[in-house]
């Protein structure tokens, strides 16, 4: 009950039903780490996103080869999902603040969501196009969300293997 609460709650998970949302919960892997302990690390494959359900976490990205904090996140955000849904590698370590759990959603869960309702697919692409528009500095004014998400929805397709 608690783990479909707190997938409910995610912004990206949003165009899911009850049920699919219930899918997601029951194949969620619980994860606990203790403070300074590393979640994901920069440049690790990945085919799965990751949930804060307990504690906190500090996402960090190397430049010129020092860290730099880029958020912290609590209880109810979300990390990974670029690995999850494209199989991108990770672009972030993640570090657990205090002892912290987290709900891992990996690939094949989803694809049994994408395989039940494949209209998904591109309101989750949009999505992560707006989050991604956020976060990335902007190098070129001319690609819009719209371009963002169509190379997001192909990679997500590719990924899962959907037409």
């Amino acid at each position: 009950g608690a783990i479909v609460e707190r997938l409910a709650a995610v912004d990206i998970f949003a165009p899911l039903s009850v049920e699919e949302t219930g899918m997601l919960a029951k194949a969620a892997v619980r994860h606990v780490f203790a403070p300074g302990e590393i979640v994901i690390r920069a440049g690790d494959p990945g085919a799965s996103m990751f949930v804060v359900h307990n504690g906190r976490v500090r996402v960090q990205v190397s430049e010129n080869g020092r860290s730099r904090t880029v958020a912290t996140l609590n209880e109810g955000d979300f990390f990974g999902e670029m690995a999850l849904f494209t199989g991108e590698p990770r672009t972030a370590n993640v570090v657990a603040l205090e002892e912290t759990e987290v709900l891992e959603i990996g690939h094949a869960a989803m694809k049994k969501v994408f395989d039940t309702n494949p209209d998904l697919v591109e309101s989750l692409s949009f999505i992560m196009a707006e989050r991604r528009a956020g976060l990335v500095p902007k190098k070129d004014t001319s690609t819009t969300a719209t371009d963002e998400s169509a190379g997001i929805l192909s990679a997500i397709k590719r990924f899962f293997g959907l037409n």
